[in-house]
Order: C-alpha cells, then sequence, then structure tokens
C-alpha cells in the first residue's frame, strides 16, 4: 500500500469513476484511469481506499483529513494488541 498513490487517485478523480475503476478491476478488465501497484489486489486497495477519502472529501471534509482519518481507520485495523 502507497499512501501517495491513494492520495493521487483520491484528488484526481471523483467518486463515480473511482467506483468504475473498482469494478473494472475486479470483474479483470483493465480501468479507464492509471492506478499504481504491484499487482490487482494492491491496485483495488489503493482505488478502494482513494474512494473512502473522496466520499469524505465530497461530504465536506478538507482532503487532509480525510486521508489521515482513513489511513488511521486502516492502521487502527492492523494492529496487533
Amino acid at each position: 500500500m502507497k499512501a501517495s498513490s491513494i492520495r493521487k487517485l483520491a484528488l484526481a478523480h471523483d467518486a463515480p469513476t473511482l467506483e468504475q475503476a473498482a469494478d473494472d478491476l475486479i470483474e479483470e478488465r483493465e480501468p479507464a484511469i492509471e492506478i499504481e501497484g504491484e499487482d490487482d489486489g494492491e491496485r483495488l486497495t489503493h482505488i478502494n481506499l482513494a474512494l473512502r477519502i473522496r466520499r469524505r472529501v465530497d461530504d465536506g471534509i478538507d482532503a487532509k483529513t480525510a486521508f489521515r482519518t482513513v489511513l488511521a481507520d486502516v492502521r487502527a485495523l492492523l494492529t496487533n494488541d
């Protein structure tokens, strides 16, 4: 997972475009937008996190806060207490 790739996607594309790209990856089609990643799993992770950020931005949260909140949620899930 590369934070810079996620940020780039979230800021460059609207939610419907990101949704379509995720659907394309799931259906094993090449998305119309460029998604960085070593494999389709990483690319799907990037697009899904970008979509979460984009939706928060569309709801009026500034991009920096949305980005930090979403990535903090991911870190919390990955933390093994």
